[in-house]
């Protein structure tokens, strides 16, 4: 028995999944307001980061400052270059400041690409399979790349339960996996990039067959997210209900 948190934590991403035997983070943002779901030992079996923005990766120093220990830290493989716009080099320092940390206390450190054999999960650990459905190594290295397309999308397999977790995937990381992947969601959906048009793919989005979706966002910090046609996208093509955590607060699902 275990159970999948998906955080109000604004506009940001932060989700937490709590198998029987261990603890794993999906991003981690404003982690600290939430410290009553991580384990009293300290022990944290993986985090992924899906990609270098502070939104995503900022509860890393609190866990430092803290003395949580990692099994894994499993981020985008994403390489910035000089003068890249789409994330800033005191981001990058600083997420590579954690970084270096972490595996100096002994973290293991693990950037993938999507991967290419489907035969068995990516990790299967403590009763969780996660599958890495992107990015595709052409479009996270391609000559006009940005982070977004570096973006980590990552299929948590929790017994009967699904999750598709997207962080902020651009919508040329999320076509390749609409035209190359089968089966790659069929349960919850965490859309990408708080309800931002860029990432709401619609042959995506309809290829996903989502249950549920979830979009952690919240109204009034940036222009048009969430975006009105990204939310009547996500609202025709999921069959249950679509989530805000602005809206509905914290969600937790049983697996």
């Amino acid at each position: 028995m275990g159970k999948l948190h998906h955080l109000n934590v604004g506009c940001a991403d932060c989700s937490v999944i709590q198998s029987s035997t261990a603890t794993f983070l999906i991003d981690c943002h404003n982690i600290d307001q939430h410290t009553a779901l991580l384990p009293k030992s300290k022990k944290l079996r993986g985090v992924f980061v899906t990609h270098q923005h502070y939104d995503h990766y900022s509860g890393l120093e609190y866990l430092r400052k803290n003395g949580y220990s990692l099994d894994y830290l499993i981020y985008s493989p994403y390489q910035r270059r000089y003068n890249d716009s789409s994330v800033t080099i005191d981001e990058w320092n600083e997420f590579k400041s954690h970084k270096d940390y972490f595996e100096k206390k002994g973290t293991k450190l693990r950037a993938p690409y999507r991967q290419s054999n489907w035969n068995k999960p990516w990790w299967n650990t403590n009763g969780v399979k996660f599958e890495i459905i992107g990015p595709a190594k052409g479009v996270a290295t391609s000559d006009t790349r940005e982070l977004h397309d570096g973006c980590l999308v990552i299929k948590a397999i929790m017994g009967k339960r699904k999750c598709l977790f997207t962080g902020d995937a651009s919508d040329t990381n999320l076509e390749y996996i609409e035209k190359n992947t089968k089966n790659f969601c069929n349960d919850i959906l965490h859309a990408s990039h708080h309800g931002s048009i860029n990432g709401a793919h619609l042959k995506f989005i309809k290829k996903c067959n989502a249950k549920y979706t979830v979009i952690s966002t919240a109204s009034g910090i940036y222009g048009n997210i969430p975006h009105s046609t990204a939310l009547e996208r996500y609202r025709n093509n999921t069959k249950e209900k679509v989530y805000r955590t602005d809206k509905n607060g914290s969600l937790k699902w049983s697996f």
